[in-house]
């Protein structure tokens, strides 16, 4: 439950770099979304789900998504394979358009076997990445033109 919320909380943002981009004249029933329709599954639904072949042997588990933040789509499922209670997994990434998904996320569906996905990569994440911080331009006083003011000089 815990790992839901910090994941909603952490997408949310993403989501809402396109709703902040939108007019501000526009108006809130554009905006507001007041139930989930039937094709749409939740999140928490998804992450956690366990991942079956087509015959129905596991594969593995939902572990994380890879949202675009330029349009807030799901990319790819991380799904966590191999291993016993967590210890010897890997994670491999699969295109989200791959999976196959019941009307409420409990059955998920991979074309490939359970040893293909044993054997493909592990997937790379990237480190969070800081926005850099712009230094402020500074001078050395040297310069051409005419001043005004006053003070003391030495001379050179």
């Amino acid at each position: 439950m815990f790992r839901s919320m910090l994941i909603a909380g952490i997408a949310a943002p993403l989501f809402m770099q396109g709703a902040a981009a939108q007019d501000s004249d526009q108006d809130s029933d554009d905006v507001i979304v007041e139930s989930q329709e039937f094709e749409e599954v939740r999140g928490d639904w998804v992450l956690g789900a366990r991942v079956l072949t087509p015959e129905g042997v596991r594969i593995g588990y939902i572990e994380d998504l890879i949202i675009g933040k330029e349009n807030g789509s799901v990319n790819a499922a991380v799904i966590s394979v191999g291993g016993f209670l967590g210890f010897g997994s890997k994670e491999i990434a699969v295109d989200w358009s791959e999976l196959e998904l019941n009307y409420d996320a409990n059955d998920v569906r991979l074309g490939i076997t359970q040893e293909e996905a044993e054997e493909a990569p592990e997937y790379n994440f990237r480190g969070r990445e800081q926005i850099p911080v712009e230094e402020p331009v500074t001078t050395d006083g040297v310069g051409t033109g005419a001043g005004t003011g006053t003070g003391a000089t030495t001379g050179n």
